[in-house]
């Protein structure tokens, strides 16, 4: 029976998602789509995947707090310092579930919300990490970053409703009751569809990915994955009625049925569960709803490091996992990337480059770049490079030179230096140098402060970019090498 005091909407569940997409979370809707449309499977989405990260400074610190946390990194002596090593480390999926993870919550936490989607985060977080054990106990063969990211989406379209603003949204909320998971019902009069609807919508929209939708449409014979993820949620809605509860018990007998442990072990597997889950909570940033977890153990974030300045033992640390990276005969779209990684976030240069030359070494054009501002380095920065006069790049290579350019610094390179090398690099400001594997020419990296930024490149900068040129000919030269000696062998 309907209620006369509602005021019903006449929104479909199409229409609730084009809201929440293109009007509430314009930018959220974005970066979902961005994410999932990288391809899982060659080199190169490992590279677009480091590409998307580092744009966003923030993001890449969050990324590497995440993935050094005792949940991702038990071994705190092997710290990652770098995008690259992490998605070697963790895994390009890995990866991308923190990333995806890392953009919703900060996505979310920035709008006015209200106290029903923090709820719903913590759940989202419980469950994925009681979902997490409950898949090791049973020994599932999906990946769990996967039933982590599925437990954390299973109420997106809860979370994206109750982090916007609108009639809709007070009427609802002060119709249900306090701490409630909802009323299909209510939800149905009330909004013209269900929050179970418009998840699944918005699970399709946003390309979230068939694991999801299993989740949310299970049917007979669910995979192992997706009863963990379905399990864990039970355990984190009776939780929250009491660990004495008759949910709780009920639950538990689930869980031990599932896991294959006895009462007492998953009980115990549970409850720190729970702890964990306000870690995780906290280190990806989401401090707000640590407290809605039943957690007993409070944790202190880290603090954030910043970011585009120069950080000489960030410089080392990724110098060092250059090397290691060359002992695991790590592939060169790593290497690379990782080096205008460590120029970027270690040296605090705003716009790096490495320009790869043909195998005739007759033109050089842009394949690993990294910064703002720097779409056009992507589309325009390819030069011939015949010879050693055609321009300050080709200069570079065939002399290996490593060119500093200054202003109001006499220097011998105007003569190279042409309209359309300054507009695309800042030539009053700027470094170049040549990377070579032994005799052989690779390319030159490029990198400057950005075209309006007023800082110079200091000495230090200078010196440590020349230090992380010679790495990179130097860990390509021994990449070579081994290759050969595998060969031979």
């Amino acid at each position: 029976m309907s209620d006369p005091e509602l005021k019903p909407t006449t929104k479909t569940t199409q229409q609730w998602v084009k809201q929440l997409s293109h009007v509430q979370l314009p930018v959220l809707s974005g970066v979902m789509q961005e994410l999932n449309a990288v391809t899982q499977s060659s080199d190169s989405s490992a590279s677009q995947l480091s590409e998307i990260i580092l744009k966003d400074s923030a993001l890449t610190t969050k990324v590497l707090r995440i993935a050094n946390s005792v949940y991702h990194n038990p071994n705190s002596d092997n710290a990652v310092t770098t995008i690259s090593r992490a998605v070697v480390q963790l895994g390009f999926q890995g990866i991308k579930a923190i990333s995806l993870s890392v953009m919703m919550v900060d996505s979310l936490l920035k709008q006015n919300t209200k106290e029903r989607m923090l709820e719903w985060m913590a759940r989202g977080f419980h469950t994925a990490v009681q979902a997490e054990n409950l898949l090791q106990q049973a020994g599932g063969n999906e990946k769990e970053e996967e039933v982590f990211i599925t437990s954390l989406l299973l109420h997106v379209g809860e979370m994206a409703f109750w982090s916007t603003k609108g009639d809709a949204v007070e009427q609802l909320d002060s119709k249900l009751d306090a701490g409630s998971c909802g009323d299909p019902q209510l939800e149905q009069q009330l909004l013209g569809s269900s929050m179970r609807e418009i998840t699944r919508a918005l699970a399709e929209e946003w390309q979230l990915g068939s694991r999801l939708q299993e989740a949310l449409d299970p049917g007979m014979h669910p995979s192992k994955a997706t009863e963990a993820v379905l399990l864990g949620e039970e355990i984190s809605l009776a939780t929250e009625k009491g660990w004495d509860s008759q949910e709780f018990r009920d639950v538990l007998v689930k869980a031990s049925l599932f896991s294959g442990l006895g009462l007492e072990a998953v009980r115990e597997m549970i409850e720190q569960g729970a702890d964990k889950a306000a870690g995780v909570a906290l280190a990806y940033g989401a401090n707000k709803i640590c407290h809605l977890i039943p957690s007993t153990t409070e944790k202190v974030a880290p603090p954030e490091i910043k970011s585009m300045k120069s950080n000489p033992q960030l410089q080392l640390d990724i110098l060092r996992e250059m090397g290691a990276m060359v002992e695991q005969m790590v592939d060169v779209n790593t290497l690379f990337q990782m080096v205008v990684e460590g120029i970027h976030r270690g040296i605090g240069l705003e716009r790096v480059c490495i320009c790869l030359v043909d195998p005739k070494v007759t033109q050089m054009q842009a394949k690993y770049v990294l910064g703002d501002n720097t779409d056009e380095w992507r589309s325009d920065l390819n030069f011939p490079i015949k010879s050693d006069q055609d321009n300050i790049f080709a200069h570079c290579l065939h002399s290996r030179t490593n060119a500093w350019l200054r202003k109001n610094t006499t220097h011998q390179f105007n003569h190279l230096i042409n309209k359309k090398t300054e507009r695309l690099i800042d030539t009053n400001n700027c470094l170049i140098s040549a990377v070579y594997a032994g005799s052989r020419p690779i390319g030159v990296i490029v990198a400057d402060r950005g075209l309006k930024k007023p800082v110079q490149i200091d000495q230090e900068q200078h010196e440590s970019f020349d230090h992380f040129s010679q790495q990179t000919s130097m860990s390509l030269a021994m990449l070579a090498e081994k290759a050969r000696q595998r060969r031979r062998g």
